[in-house]
């Protein structure tokens, strides 16, 4: 997983509040996921979007497998901040 810590950390209740994210618990731990990563991948040619996950933790941290910074920069600008 790529965890940036410069990359802006939206709050708990903005990622409840989001349209873009679905909150899911795995082994007890809370996790955003953001919903159509594939999609917006595509768009912007990602060369192998399918089954690449991303999502957020409660304290804002965004983890993405397979996604490179470039991307994940512009899923939380596609996002709006995720909110």
């Amino acid at each position: 997983m790529t965890d940036h810590d410069d990359i802006p950390r939206p709050s708990e209740e903005q990622l409840d509040a989001s349209e873009h994210t679905e909150k899911r618990t795995i082994d007890g731990e809370a996790r955003y996921y953001v919903k159509d990563l594939e999609k917006h991948l595509k768009a912007w040619g990602h060369p192998n979007p399918d089954g690449l996950v991303a999502y957020f933790t409660p304290d804002g941290k965004f983890h993405a497998q397979g996604v490179d910074r470039e991307n994940q920069l512009r899923l939380i600008g596609a996002l709006g901040g995720v909110a």
